[in-house]
């Protein structure tokens, strides 16, 4: 059984992080979520940090400005806003 906690999140999610975030689709491996990023012109050097939610979710990356983000044009990866 799951418990509920009332903790709130708001100082520690910054709303901007969404508008340069990537979402790469896919069970797929921290590296292969890399080599696609790449792919896609994404450069490891544009990106300030990559997370999952869990375990079998898709990886974020969070990129250093929001218009890198909105340059990216591939299948499989897209933005969260």
């Amino acid at each position: 059984m799951f418990r509920k906690f009332d903790i709130n999140l708001s100082p520690f999610v910054d709303c901007e992080i969404y508008d340069k975030t990537l979402r790469v689709k896919g069970r797929i491996s921290r590296e292969e979520a890399l080599r696609r990023l790449n792919h896609a012109g994404v450069e490891t050097k544009d990106i300030e940090v990559m997370y999952r939610e869990g375990e079998h979710s898709p990886w974020n990356a969070v990129l250093v400005s929001k218009e890198q983000a909105y340059g990216v044009n591939s299948e499989g990866i897209n933005t969260l806003k």
